[in-house]
């Protein structure tokens, strides 16, 4: 019987068995031992009942046990539900009886919250728990040791839900998004498809160049015009999307492969985020990628600078706090980021300003900014520059799955104006789980209703302004926060910042800008107004300033500007509003 990860662990154990998956401190875990941990906790799950279908909780920090964990509920047909560990009592019972989960395996570090919950998850009936012992649950090590390696002969097929992972909630209560293998084998298929046409018209600066392991007459080849013709012809792109997939992964590109390991790190996303969580079935897939994680739960710039240090990644992947918590570190001028040929943004958009750091830090680098959601699986764009001057500000580069933009009457809008981005393709999801009537507002005639807010610029590039429920409108006028909040930004002594609107009797709703300030700066509200007035126009400009320790953030760093409404959001009166114009 075919078990889709199942065949993909074997095949990469057998072909690749030294091969490293992940490097965790002084850890460096195999496809061989992976294999073989997986299918042991595999063979205990289908002991305890568990059996095809049933939805399991997998909460771990990045670390070895997630892949165990999450490889063994899928040799069982299961489904691993991925749960945020900073979750209250609260929203771990939310998230565990919504789905119906039926057993929760997590790390004693979490003991607290979910002991809290325990009584209020009437469907989770086995718990086990890795670390210290605890009543009525089993033993994460103890069943690894009393089961043997033989899989269970559990068939799952391309087309079966391999994950539901849960929105973040900034549009109401978290959404479970069900992707199946096949919503991934396309990703990997949209993804390398959709570089093709990039790699066209791309001019390599010499700095990059010295950092490829290629002879010179190969990447002047590369570069050479019929090769870029070429690449710029959609038959060609077509082929190659299909063809370069099945090759990856392959026995034979296993084999050539072993020993030339690449490495990646995405220190400051969790992997019960869809944007590192599809590194899980894509990984199997190719076969030869080792990731490199962090021992430390909480992002800490530090060592991750000493880990890039030591262990040489490719590819560097940061949400755009991240980066910024990177970039400034005090001593980062003292550590070799030089192996770092790949700087990868997501879950965010990163502005030009962020990037210009990122290239005047790590030379001879290329900056991938790739876009999307977690219903998309997660990526839907890509934009690469290779140096400064290409930056452009809010672009995400073109799409590489089909794409539109269309106003409130669903009919699609010209180049240059701004709609709703849609999406059409085997990257989109199977819906929200137990949640039909969210499933058909969101996916209406085949298109996935993103609720971003952009436009294609005269490049053909996908710029994106906002999110469609964040834009506020102050009598008639559309105002986009991310526009006033990158501008508010540069001001000397602002470290965050999160506009929002509230309500006001005269315009209907006024700009409110709620403010971090750096350690010790003293900030002034109305010099900060007063000073908005030759940067934006007059309706854009905070008409209330409110200033905050910290703010409430998502588990890849971004704030919630949902909570931030909720807690700063009260009504600005006549009088105020008067005063402040």
């Amino acid at each position: 019987m075919a078990n889709f990860i199942g065949d993909h662990l074997d095949k990469c154990a057998k072909h690749n068995p030294d091969g490293c998956y992940l490097i965790y401190g002084d850890r460096r875990c195999t496809w061989k031992e992976l294999n073989l941990r997986a299918k042991r906790l595999a063979s205990a799950l289908k002991a305890m009942g568990i059996e095809k279908g049933d939805k399991v909780i997998l909460m771990f920090h990045n670390c070895p046990e997630f892949f165990e964990a999450n490889y063994a509920i899928q040799l069982v047909g299961a489904i691993p539900v991925p749960m945020n560990y900073r979750f209250t009592a609260r929203e771990i019972v939310f998230q565990a009886e919504h789905c119906g989960a039926v057993a929760y395996i997590f790390e004693d570090i979490w003991m607290e919250a979910v002991l809290a919950a325990k009584p209020d998850m009437k469907s989770v009936k086995k718990y086990i728990l890795r670390g210290k012992k605890h009543r009525g649950m089993k033993s994460y090590e103890q069943l690894m040791d009393q089961y043997s390696a033989n899989s269970p002969d559990v068939e799952t097929s391309v087309d079966d839900i391999c994950v539901i992972c849960y929105t973040g909630g900034t549009t109401g209560m978290p959404k479970g998004v069900m992707l199946t293998y096949a919503n991934h084998v396309r990703l990997l298929e949209s993804m390398i498809s959709g570089i093709l046409p990039r790699l066209s018209n791309i001019e390599i600066p010499p700095g990059i160049r010295g950092k490829l392991d290629a002879p010179d007459w190969l990447l002047s080849l590369a570069t050479s015009k019929p090769v870029r013709y070429l690449l710029g012809r959609q038959w060609l792109q077509t082929t190659l999307g299909n063809l370069v997939p099945k090759a990856i992964g392959t026995p034979l590109s296993l084999k050539l492969s072993a020993g030339q390991e690449i490495k990646a790190m995405m220190p400051s996303f969790p992997f019960f985020h869809d944007a590192a969580y599809q590194l899980c079935i894509i990984g199997p897939i190719t076969g030869n990628m080792a990731l490199v994680c962090p021992t430390s739960i909480s992002f800490n710039p530090e060592e991750v600078l000493q880990l890039i240090e030591k262990e040489k990644p490719q590819l560097l992947g940061n949400v755009p706090t991240g980066w910024k918590l990177l970039l400034k570190h005090p001593e980062i001028k003292n550590y070799d980021l030089s192996s770092v040929l790949i700087a990868a943004t997501g879950a965010g958009v990163a502005p030009a300003s962020l990037k210009h750091k990122i290239f005047d830090h790590i030379n001879g680098v290329i900056i991938a900014d790739i876009f999307g959601q977690t219903e998309m699986t997660p990526a839907t764009t890509m934009r690469l520059d290779l140096s400064p001057a290409t930056l452009k500000d809010r672009c995400i580069g073109k799409p590489f799955v089909e794409t539109k933009i269309v106003n409130e009457q669903d009919q699609e809008v010209a180049p240059g104006e701004t709609g709703e981005i849609v999406y059409r393709g085997g990257t989109v999801m199977q819906g929200y789980y137990n949640e039909p009537d969210k499933t058909q507002e969101a996916i209406k005639n085949g298109w996935f209703h993103s609720g971003d807010l952009g436009y294609i610029d005269v490049d053909g590039d996908l710029r994106i302004l906002e999110r469609k429920n964040e834009c506020i409108s102050s009598g008639g006028e559309k105002i986009f926060p991310h526009e006033i909040e990158e501008i508010l930004g540069t001001y000397d002594g602002i470290d965050e910042v999160c506009v929002i609107g509230v309500p006001d009797e005269t315009w209907g709703s006024s700009v409110r800008a709620v403010i971090q300030h750096k350690i010790g700066v003293e900030l002034d509200e109305q010099a900060i107004i007063d000073w908005c007035k030759d940067k934006m126009a007059g309706y854009k400009k905070p008409k209330s300033i409110i200033f905050t320790e910290q703010f409430p953030v998502t588990a890849v760093g971004k704030v919630q500007r949902g909570k931030v409404r909720e807690l700063y959001g009260q009504p600005l009166s006549n009088v105020e509003t008067e005063l402040s114009n």
